[in-house]
This record gives structure tokens, C-alpha cells and sequence, in this order.
């Protein structure tokens, strides 16, 4: 997938939850803009253990760890259903 595909899937306000597919068979929920951050030829993706609400008492995810993905490993992005994040 290209760079710029990423990045204006997390520019949206207010933001669209989405599902990245990897290759592989991996997805990843991207359920704020926070959890991704593209890079010239990788993402890297938060991973956010579940929890009673899923973010910090400041608004930001509980992101525990990281995982990098090679954009060329991202064959698709789907919109997820519900409601949108934002201010």
C-alpha cells in the first residue's frame, strides 16, 4: 500500500476506526489516529491491551507495545463500523 493511502486514512476529523490486512493474514484495529504512525516504507501499529476502557485517563490509547509492518504487507484498509473517534 502506498505511504499516502495511511496517512489520509488517519487524517479524517472526526476520525473513522479502520482495519488493516496484512499479506500474511494479520489485521490490526486502528481505533484512534494515535495507534499508527506511517513512515517512509513501514507503519507502525500500537497495540492496545483490552481493558475496561481502552485509553488513559488524558484521552490517548493504553498502547502497551508496538509492531512495525512493511507497507508493502498492507493490501487493504476496511472502515469499521461504529461510531467515530474524536475532540
Amino acid at each position: 500500500m502506498r505511504r499516502e493511502e495511511l496517512i489520509e486514512a488517519i487524517k479524517p476529523a472526526p476520525f473513522r476506526p479502520f482495519r488493516l490486512y496484512l499479506s500474511e493474514g494479520g489485521i490490526f484495529d486502528i481505533r484512534d489516529p494515535e495507534m499508527l504512525m506511517v513512515t517512509r516504507h513501514s507503519a507502525i501499529i500500537g497495540i492496545v491491551e483490552r481493558q475496561e476502557n481502552g485509553n488513559s485517563g488524558e484521552g490517548y490509547p493504553d498502547i502497551t507495545r508496538t509492531t512495525r509492518v512493511d507497507l508493502l504487507h498492507v493490501t487493504r484498509i476496511e472502515e469499521l463500523q461504529g461510531k467515530a473517534a474524536g475532540p
